[in-house]
């Protein structure tokens, strides 16, 4: 490695500004879980965050808020996590890797690596999640379904993170993940949710296929198909079908396209009716 140096960055500002001095040759250091697995070996200085304020968890505006360095156990722990939407968030923390590795793996790093086998990302678009960031003065946002159609790797070389919200849904989500055991990484993952109208018919519909293995995509002619239905069997069966077509699949060194393809109804379904069953349960 050609590190020279390690700072702490004391708040956001002197992150930014050590990152434009690098020019290019600085790295952000939270958790640090994708830095020992490989760093460009132009990186000269490595910033650590996590003294710079950016972790804690809270309601503001009727959205809950996430700092960037607050840890993927830290999140699956938390009070107010657990009572967001049944604690599906928490429930996703609780698929990802193992214990030790959730308490050193920051929520932020978890948006910026944005591996395609990840299952944070599955569930963060699901959400309709905001990643909030700092680029020089300006504090910019944007829906992270749309922050990864851009260069996000890029936009982070030059900024820092800073939070993720989450807005309020009425409705329930489901998260479903296979994996070779309960630590590994997906070889396949979905995150669905539904809410209904004041008649029982969907309202709304999520739904969102990962480690394809590409990244986390909504599927928006399944979520077109729900809307305005009725729940019932006879639709789940019907959107698995669905997404069995729209889901886009490929190889790769831990499953073939094939597979994925015979797969990707099977959790889509588990996830609608157990999304379904948690929203109808809550009408009762």
């Amino acid at each position: 490695m050609s590190v020279r140096r390690y700072h702490y960055a004391r708040d956001v500002e002197e992150a930014l500004s050590l990152l434009e001095a690098y020019e290019g040759r600085g790295a952000i250091l939270a958790g640090g879980m994708d830095l020992s697995r490989g760093m460009a070996p132009e990186i000269e200085g490595l910033i650590d965050i996590t003294t710079a304020g950016l972790s804690g968890i809270s309601w503001a505006n009727g959205d809950l808020r996430i700092g960037a360095t607050t840890t993927l156990e830290e999140v699956r722990l938390s009070d107010e996590v657990r009572g967001y939407l049944g604690g599906f968030l928490a429930e996703v923390m609780a698929h990802v890797a193992t214990l030790p590795l959730r308490c050193m793996a920051t929520l932020g790093g978890a948006v910026v690596s944005a591996h395609p086998w990840a299952d944070v990302p599955t569930a963060l678009v699901a959400l309709g999640a905001e990643a909030r960031w700092r680029t020089g003065e300006k504090t910019e946002k944007a829906p992270i379904e749309e922050l990864y159609r851009r260069p996000f790797r890029a936009i982070f070389r030059r900024s820092v993170l800073t939070e993720i919200r989450l807005p309020r849904w009425e409705g329930a989500f489901a998260f479903e993940k296979v994996s070779r055991n309960a630590g590994d990484i997906a070889l396949i993952n979905c995150a669905c949710g539904l809410g209904l109208d004041d008649t029982g018919k969907i309202a709304w519909a999520r739904v969102v296929v990962g480690a394809t293995p590409y990244r986390a995509e909504r599927l928006a002619a399944v979520e077109a198909l729900l809307a305005g239905e009725t729940p019932a069997e006879g639709l789940w069966e019907e959107a698995a079908r669905k997404a069995e077509a729209e889901a886009r699949v490929g190889d790769d060194m831990r499953a073939p396209a094939e597979w994925r393809r015979a797969v990707v109804p099977v959790i889509v379904r588990r996830a609608l009716e157990r999304a379904a069953n948690a929203v109808m349960g809550d009408e009762r």
